[in-house]
């Protein structure tokens, strides 16, 4: 269950609202920015470069989009990297609390503070602020508000 929430947030957050009319082709920069975030991720993301793709192209804000993939994307890496994070429902699990945390920051978390006593979503938000450029906090379409 928790999983699944989780895929949900994960999802809705790297992706903006669908709008057709406003759809565009990424430059072949960006493809391949795209290839190399599925290359980090490996099987864990179960997208297709070509999903991630049209997903981004659709997106109000498909650079935002990118970056925030990127930076989740590098975080997962070296956490398993440096965690020695093996077996495919440890590394999910991992990808889950990367998604959580990165929507901690987008519903305007402490930004500049880890936030958590847990040592796993501190160092998460300690990496995900290291990889995200440092204008992404006041650009539109990084932040979320619920009321």
């Amino acid at each position: 269950m928790k999983r699944s929430i989780a895929l949900i947030i994960f999802l809705f957050l790297t992706s903006s609202v669908y709008v057709e009319a406003k759809s565009r082709h990424l430059t072949m920069e960006e493809i391949e920015r795209v290839r190399a975030v599925k290359e980090l991720l490996g099987d864990v993301d179960s997208k297709t470069v070509q999903q991630t793709i049209k997903e981004l192209e659709r997106s109000d804000y498909p650079q935002i989009n990118l970056q925030l993939k990127e930076a989740m994307a590098k975080t997962f890496f070296d956490i398993v990297r440096d965690k020695n994070i093996q077996g495919q429902a440890r590394q999910e699990r991992l990808l889950s609390q990367i998604s959580l945390n990165m929507a901690y920051l987008q519903l305007g978390g402490t930004q500049d503070k880890a936030g958590s006593a847990e040592p796993l979503n501190r160092l998460i938000r300690k990496k995900l602020r290291e990889y995200l450029p440092s204008e992404i906090f006041s650009s539109p379409g990084f932040s979320f508000v619920i009321e």
